[in-house]
């Protein structure tokens, strides 16, 4: 570095300008603490925030209470239909006891909910399985050469150890 005075003095006036900004600031960020915690400790704020907080828990409490009753009546309509369908499928067609007998009406198929799902159909056949392929990845088109077998370097585990003669 230079001993000259010119740049002494821009060094200096550099710091002074650093400092002042500094100074700037910390007391913006004063007044601005300040500010807030006048603003937390006035009692018209602290009853906005409250009452804030009491008006969501309201809020929460009738919607936990309107999703109960939603689920409620889902559930019912839910076991309503189970038990409808459980009906139609757990009674049986009964044969009539005397086939000679032609007065017996013939029994009636049970009716089907509007919701019902259309009756499903046997998937098609799969098709013939396939001659399995001749795997030609990793085979040589001749016969392999292989190399001469080397000895395997010994390697040593640990600690080198060191032959002190």
């Amino acid at each position: 570095m230079s001993d000259s005075p010119e740049w002494e003095a821009k060094f200096k006036s550099f710091l002074k300008k650093a400092q002042d900004d500094f100074k700037r600031a910390a007391t913006d960020v004063k007044a601005e603490a300040e500010r807030l915690m006048k603003e937390v400790q006035d009692p018209k704020t602290q009853e906005k925030m409250k009452s804030g907080v009491h008006e969501a828990g309201v809020w929460a409490k009738k919607t936990a209470e309107q999703l109960a009753s939603l689920v409620e009546v889902g559930v019912k309509q839910a076991e309503g239909t189970l038990n409808e369908m459980k009906k139609q499928f757990t009674h049986p067609i009964e044969p009539p006891a005397d086939p000679a007998r032609t007065d017996v009406a013939e029994p009636t198929p049970a009716p089907t909910p509007k919701n019902a799902a259309p009756p499903t159909m046997e998937p098609p056949a799969p098709p013939a399985p396939k001659p399995p392929a001749k795997k030609t990845v990793g085979r040589g088109t001749g016969p392999k050469k292989s190399a001469p077998a080397k000895p395997a370097a010994k390697k040593s585990m640990g600690k080198k150890k060191r032959s002190d003669a």
